[in-house]
């Protein structure tokens, strides 16, 4: 059974045709709901976030990307649990490329080009070095740069294990993407993990420059959705090594999180092959397809706007409730006290999911407050696990478990005929405990009550209260005195 507190993903609050596809794929191959779900919520919003943005009252449009990470443990299933729902926009990505095979010729011409321009850069410098005229050189560079062809955007929909100078130029040329890790450890972890600018403004959809000494280029109104699985240890690192960072930057304010429990042996068996459902999951593969290719063949014709979809009355009336709500959870002793940033960007949230279930599920109209109230259930989850993750990293949750850990060390300790002292505790703790974190885990088991310091003959050691007492064990060992650790 699933160890408590297990909190499942409100997966019938996405829509019928993203639910349905995600339940059938559960039962079919038994994997996480959470996990699948998760995977078929991002790539709708995938296929969204290039067709419309959210309208919210007062404000202006939003983009409908979502940013989502989700920690699992190994086994769990995850790239199982993705498949299904990334095949729609990688067969989409096949077809584009099987498009712009006649695009070869122009492409090896650039190459071409572009390693005349480098020889002639080296000519330049040399010249300069030599105190020479460039002049002649100078014509020759004009004359190349007249031969290089007309860039093509080509369409560049899915990314796997991106860095960011290469996210950031696909986006130049096409600017909606999706970013997918199975193992996002090292895209975290890496140079993307801490690229916490181009991140923030491909959530906020703001314009991403770079410019270098050779080449400068822009990609507008871009639109970056994620779906990354990591594993939680990796995930609990990144939190402590960089989560100061990415939560001054707001980048874990756009994030929607999932630290996911174990589901080994609680997940029910999968259907036999002869019962096995694809009708679901083939209705959500041909939405995403549609509203790709029908994204496709706009910008292709010049049309790059995204029209803006907005709320009914109904729906402003809660949404302008849902912010007031949200800004109050701020305050002390609420959830998110001291994390202003994080509610700030709730009713946003809100606002995106909602658009992406009804533009998917193909809802008539404005967006509706029940909608609102179905895309209120996933922000709520996310939130709740984002919180799990804050306790399990914070400062007095790593004391707690180090003072247990300790104090299954003095235990072992003792079984071997050792009594601890204080200053012994830097030959039985890990390697990696300074003497800080050493003395904070023996103040944890102190004040809890499991463990005192008694003396011996002028001598201070570490008791363990679920022991005999120190006095006891010397007297059962004929007055000798307690060996000590060397």
């Amino acid at each position: 059974m699933l160890e408590p507190p297990y909190d499942p993903y409100p997966v019938q609050a996405t829509g019928p045709l993203i639910a349905s596809a995600a339940l059938e794929h559960v039962c079919n191959l038994s994997s996480s709901v959470e996990l699948t779900a998760l995977a078929a919520m991002t790539c709708a919003a995938a296929a969204v976030q290039d067709v419309v943005d959210v309208l919210r009252p007062g404000l202006a449009p939003s983009p409908t990307a979502v940013f989502v990470a989700a920690s699992a443990e190994s086994g769990e299933g995850k790239s199982a649990a993705a498949k299904p729902f990334l095949h729609a926009i990688e067969r989409m990505q096949k077809k584009l490329d099987i498009e712009t095979q006649d695009q070869l010729a122009s492409r090896a011409k650039t190459v071409v080009v572009k390693e005349q321009l480098n020889h002639l850069r080296a000519e330049v410098r040399r010249r300069l070095q030599e105190e020479k005229d460039t002049e002649d050189v100078q014509e020759q560079i004009a004359r190349v740069l007249r031969e290089l062809p007309e860039s093509y955007a080509q369409p560049r929909l899915i990314y796997d294990n991106v860095t960011p100078a290469a996210l950031r130029r696909g986006l130049a040329s096409w600017p909606s993407a999706l970013v997918v890790s199975m193992e996002a450890a090292h895209i975290l972890n890496g140079s993307m993990g801490k690229a916490f600018p181009m991140l923030n403004a491909g959530w906020d959809g703001d314009p991403i420059r770079s410019d270098t000494l050779d080449d400068s280029f822009v990609a507008h109104s871009p639109r970056i959705s994620t779906l990354l699985y990591l594993q939680p240890k990796p995930t609990l690192q990144y939190l402590a090594r960089r989560g100061d960072d990415a939560h001054g930057s707001g980048l874990l304010a756009r994030m929607d999180w999932a630290f996911l429990p174990s589901t080994k042996g609680a997940r029910p068996l999968p259907f036999t092959r002869g019962e096995k459902s694809l009708n679901s999951l083939a209705a959500y593969q041909a939405r995403v397809e549609d509203l790709l290719e029908t994204r496709i063949r706009a910008r292709k014709a010049g049309h790059s706007d995204r029209r803006a979809l907005g709320f009914s009355e109904p729906a402003v009336a809660y949404f302008n409730n849902l912010y007031a709500r949200a800004l109050a959870m701020q305050a002390p002793g609420e959830p998110l006290h001291g994390l202003g940033g994080y509610a700030a960007k709730i009713a946003e949230r809100v606002s995106r999911y909602a658009c992406i279930i009804h533009v998917f599920n193909d809802y008539p109209g404005l967006i509706g407050a029940e909608t609102l109230y179905h895309a209120e259930l996933i922000v709520q989850w996310h939130t709740r696990q984002f919180l799990n993750m804050l306790h399990l990293t914070s400062p007095q949750t790593q004391a707690l478990q180090d003072g247990h850990h300790l104090g299954h060390l003095i235990w072992e300790a003792a079984q071997r005929g050792e009594m601890v002292r204080p200053a012994d505790l830097s030959h039985i703790c890990p390697v990696d405990w300074v003497r800080p974190r050493r003395n904070r885990a023996l103040q944890v088991l102190c004040s809890t009550g499991q463990a005192r310091i008694e003396r011996w003959k002028q001598t201070r050691y570490v008791q363990l209260t679920s022991m005999p007492s120190l006095a006891l064990n010397v007297e059962s060992r004929d007055n000798k005195k307690p060996k000590k650790i060397s």
